[in-house]
């Protein structure tokens, strides 16, 4: 499970394979390094190629593939610095990703961590389950801090300037 908060740097990551879980906290610093926007660049350079016969249905689809191949990528930057073979298709974990923003900080932060501490009840000992709930609170109080209130997000969707504006690439089905 990742525990993803969009306006830090930090996130945590919960591994309950085993018999008992592991927690740790990684930066993306740790992930987007140059090494991984140099294998976004490369990918995106091929998937623009591809596209064939039909140019323009390729262009629509575009910004889909873009955002799998970056989440992609993300996610196995994320599991070889977990140490997950990411070429061993038969042992490559399932994995959860728990945005926490927006609708989720709506939620109490106190029944979060409760959904959180329960996940690792039995497979961490009480002290690091603790540890790790804390964190964890700590985390969301910094996300709902970074993240603006509602109303004055939508204020500023309603500008001149986000205007949206219709790009022949785009799927407006």
């Amino acid at each position: 499970t990742l525990a993803i908060f969009p306006h830090l740097r930090e996130f945590l990551v919960v591994d309950t394979r085993g018999p008992t879980a592991s927690v740790r906290m990684l930066s993306t610093d740790d992930v987007f390094t140059d090494d991984y926007y140099r294998t976004v660049e490369s990918e995106f350079a091929s998937v623009l190629r591809e596209g064939g016969e039909r140019p323009f249905l390729h262009l629509m689809h575009l910004p889909n593939q873009v955002d799998d191949l970056v989440r992609g990528v993300a996610m196995h930057y994320i599991l070889e610095r977990l140490g997950v073979d990411f070429h061993d298709e038969e042992n490559l974990p399932e994995v959860v990703v728990f945005v926490i923003s927006g609708p989720t900080l709506a939620i109490p932060a106190e029944q979060v961590v409760s959904g959180f501490s329960d996940m690792l009840a039995g497979k961490l000992d009480a002290d690091d389950v603790e540890h790790w709930t804390r964190e964890l609170g700590r985390l969301i109080e910094l996300e709902s801090q970074a993240f603006p209130a509602t109303g004055e997000a939508l204020g500023e969707t309603m500008t001149d300037e986000s205007l949206d504006p219709y790009y022949i690439w785009q799927n407006r089905n």
